[in-house]
């Protein structure tokens, strides 16, 4: 794990990962702080209080503020005796939240997880009935509808994160639609899987 130095209002920290708006790169989605606890929670601290934090990457100075949306924090000791402090945006918390209903955030440093988690946060926020195997089908939707999705930009570290807002009124048309036309990635999981005649066989 590669260290970049943070500061704030004269404190100093590390940070090992960070990823920010890709059209305003102040505005931060996701960051993970690590140093001495009353370093780490002066910096947070500063930071949850718009004042900002100024992280030094490859010698140039970043200044990067939270967004309008709330932050969740994790805290986690290290063997060492220092402490890592991870920030996120709480909508990338699997949970319904009638504020953002219509909103999540999707963070991971693993990319082959992201259609699993996109998936379970969508299928958290609707009422529309989903189902697993349109994943794929669905992302895609996502990326073609305009404002559906923004990728942050990873400045440090390996974590990914996707911005997600959407209408849950063009998603059921766009899902009725694909049923309609016999869309096969969303009509598929509706074939029947058994013997011909819908498993049904005459007996003598």
């Amino acid at each position: 794990m590669k260290l970049y130095p943070a500061h704030a209002m004269g404190i100093r920290a590390y940070c090992s990962d960070l990823i920010v708006d890709p059209e305003d790169l102040e505005t931060v989605y996701f960051i993970s702080l690590a140093g001495y606890q009353a370093a780490v929670k002066g910096i947070v601290a500063n930071f949850l209080e718009h004042y900002g934090i100024s992280v030094e990457i490859d010698g140039r100075q970043h200044l990067v503020t939270r967004a309008s949306l709330g932050y969740k924090t994790l805290v986690k000791k290290l063997p060492s005796g220092l402490v890592q402090e991870v920030l996120f945006q709480k909508i990338a918390l699997p949970k319904h939240d009638e504020e953002s209903k219509d909103t999540f955030f999707v963070v991971t440093d693993r990319r082959e997880d992201l259609l699993t988690l996109f998936f379970r946060h969508l299928d958290e926020k609707t009422d529309i009935p989903l189902h697993p195997s349109w994943d794929r089908w669905l992302w895609e939707t996502f990326e073609n509808e305009e404002g559906w999705m923004l990728e942050g930009k990873t400045l440090l570290g390996s974590y990914h994160g996707y911005l997600f807002e959407f209408s849950q009124t063009r998603l059921h048309d766009l899902i009725s639609d694909a049923i309609k036309t016999r869309v096969p990635e969303v009509v598929g999981c509706m074939e029947w899987k058994g013997e011909k005649d819908n498993g049904k066989f005459d007996i003598a």
